[in-house]
């Protein structure tokens, strides 16, 4: 019996041996922080303007608000134009009772009272973002203004009756200009707290936060130089961290994958409790940083499970709950506050050269074009993540087996995301017209280039954000070159998805598609998929935008047609489709098949027009270096 018992104590002594004792050291970092708004479409609005209707009566205070009102943190004011509207509808205010309030004056040793008149102040307001209600609210409060100023307790029954007299007397005339009547301060004072809650609701503001991280100091821990890696790195990228720019996930991604194995390695127990207190603040930490809500929560919630030093864990899960995210990112960083103060220093050289209004035009016109520049580039980059996160995450999507073979038929996944630049080289048959005409189109990441050769040169260009067209038909070097508006640039830019250029197939609409009834098609048993966008009108009624419908066969899994309708104001405007045939093998997308024909039927203001494009030569991966921009198309001149 005394050899088990000691055995078993043996045992004991070399599990915990074998844990190792593990000491920390706290490490506070101080990083720059914004404080968003709770509206995810507003971090990319710079400006904000503020409408009144107010009743004939307060001419004089709209006048006055219009001046002192609305200063939304965040934002610059623009008197008309600003991307965020906040519209206040405000009815004259009614009286409503007279109040009494009292103070004892030691001094004096005697009663001090003051006399208020209470108004029922209503105040709708709306804020939009474009043609997007953000919200609409009543505010509905009553407001006091102090009548004259302290009465001893003889005086009160005169001021209360002289402040119901005035009242009365106003209602009576439809007057209410008197100053003394209070008007405008309860309307101010309300006001007041309506920017107040707007500021709190639609503000950004940038702020400093205190992030708490442990580190292993125990050197001769088996653990030891792997903690210390993690520590290193992240010790560097905190120093980086900036209202621009956060953390590095890629170079995080090894120590955070060895942090995990560690809560596996060392499960729970006292015995452990040191070191899963470490590895799960630490992951919890990092992962709110690198925006990621949910592993954030996972690992604060066992930090407060394993949390015996302090409540870092639920302060971890409130800074969570609490942080407003978008797309599942909690928005920390972003260029916000410089294009702001970028945006405010164009705006204060436009007052002091009010005189030269040509240039003003300019500077505008310039400011505007980077803010747009901006929100170009952003948007492109962040469509080529979500393309490349979709084929990284297809089991994950909507229709994940539709689109695992869509894609496996298009080359697979890798293949696609490795696709680089491509071209084609096109013959064209237009019904009705018999001369021929051949065009080339060349694709990159950020750049496409469409040259009709016959029986014009014509030319559509998208540069990363800038976006061109050029027709020979036109006289003069202005007229040939012509900036594209916004709608064509939207329509252009879809091309600089390499993946749209060569199959039409929409990655980024996918998860809108609904799967409809299977659907007899070109002869063909056909998945119908189908998308319809709606907007919302001017008088803010939804109506449609945009109405996509895919065709994908069923037994190659080959995309059959493609149609688009578009609505303006509700009506039907413009339809396309296209009709896909002969697909054959690209080496370079391991032999996935793409399609070497298209018919197009297009209906438009024009009126009906069906062509026929042969893709004589298609290349994936051509090595056509920066022709995309060669120097015949800068000839043009760009600017």
């Amino acid at each position: 019996m005394k050899k088990t018992l000691l055995l078993v104590a043996l045992l004991v002594i070399a599990s915990v041996q074998a844990q190792e004792k593990i000491s920390s050291k706290k490490k506070k970092f101080y990083i720059s922080t914004i404080r968003y708004s709770e509206f995810p479409v507003l971090d990319n609005v710079l400006t904000q303007t503020t409408f009144y209707q107010m009743d004939k009566e307060l001419i004089q205070e709209e006048i006055i608000l219009k001046k002192n009102y609305f200063n939304i943190d965040g934002f610059i004011k623009d008197p008309a134009n600003g991307k965020l509207k906040i519209y206040l509808t405000i009815a004259l205010p009614k009286f409503n009772a007279t109040k009494v309030d009292s103070t004892f004056d030691k001094k004096r040793n005697s009663w001090q009272f003051q006399v208020y008149s209470n108004y029922d102040v209503r105040i709708k307001v709306d804020a939009k973002c474009g043609d997007k209600i953000l919200f609409t609210q009543d505010f509905n409060s009553i407001e006091s203004n102090i009548v004259g100023g302290s009465y001893e307790k003889g005086n009160v029954k005169l001021a209360i009756e002289l402040s119901n007299k005035r009242s009365a007397q106003a209602e009576k005339n439809n007057d209410y200009s008197a100053e003394d009547l209070g008007i405008d301060h309860v309307i101010y004072s309300s006001v007041n707290r309506i920017q107040n809650y707007l500021n709190y609701r639609l503000g950004y503001n940038v702020d400093q936060s205190k992030e708490r991280f442990e580190f292993v100091t125990s050197k001769g821990h088996s653990e030891y130089n792997q903690l210390l890696a993690f520590e290193n790195e992240i010790t560097a990228q905190m120093e980086k961290v900036t209202l621009e720019k956060g953390l590095d996930e890629k170079l995080l991604a090894p120590h955070l994958q060895y942090l995990e194995s560690l809560l596996v390695k060392y499960p729970p127990s006292p015995v452990n409790e040191n070191i899963r207190f470490i590895v799960t603040n630490n992951l919890a930490e990092t992962y709110f940083m690198l925006e990621n809500k949910e592993k954030a929560l996972m690992y604060a919630n066992l930090l407060v499970e394993n949390d015996k030093q302090d409540s870092r864990g639920s302060s971890i899960i409130k800074r969570v709950n609490n942080g407003y995210f978008a797309d599942k990112k909690i928005r920390s960083h972003t260029s916000r506050f410089a294009d702001l103060k970028k945006l405010g220093v164009k705006i204060a050289e436009e007052k002091e050269e009010l005189r030269l209004a040509f240039f003003e035009k300019i500077e505008q016109q310039d400011a505007e074009w980077e803010i747009e520049k901006s929100n170009r580039e952003a948007k492109l980059e962040k469509a080529k993540l979500q393309r490349y996160n979709m084929l990284d995450s297809i089991a994950y999507q909507l229709n994940a087996n539709l689109l695992a073979k869509v894609v496996d038929n298009l080359g697979g996944s890798q293949a696609l995301k490795k696709v680089e630049k491509a071209h084609f080289f096109s013959k064209l048959s237009i019904e009705g017209n018999k001369v021929p005409q051949t065009e080339e189109k060349w694709a990159t990441n950020s750049n496409y280039l469409l040259r009709k050769k016959m029986p014009e040169s014509y030319y559509e260009i998208v540069n990363g954000a800038e976006s061109w067209t050029h027709d020979d038909r036109e006289s003069g070097l202005n007229a040939k070159w012509a900036k594209s508006s916004t709608y064509d640039y939207t329509n252009l830019s879809k091309n600089v998805d390499l993946i749209n250029f060569l199959t039409d197939l929409r990655l980024d609409l996918w998860n809108n598609f609904e799967v409809l009834e299977d659907e007899m098609y070109e002869g063909r048993l056909c998945y119908h998929l189908n998308y319809f966008e709606k907007t919302l009108s001017s008088g803010n009624r939804t109506i449609p935008k945009t109405d996509y419908h895919v065709f994908i066969d069923k037994e190659n899994f080959n995309i059959v047609s493609t149609e688009k309708t578009e609505f303006d104001n509700g009506n039907k405007s413009f339809f396309e489709k296209r009709l896909f045939g002969d697909y054959r093998p690209v080496a370079a997308l391991n032999s996935g098949k793409i399609p070497h024909k298209v018919n197009y039927e297009i209906e438009d203001f024009n009126g009906e027009t069906q062509y026929q494009e042969i893709r004589e030569k298609v290349e994936v991966n051509p090595v056509f270096g920066n022709r995309i921009f060669m120097k015949e198309v800068y000839f043009g001149g760009f600017k």
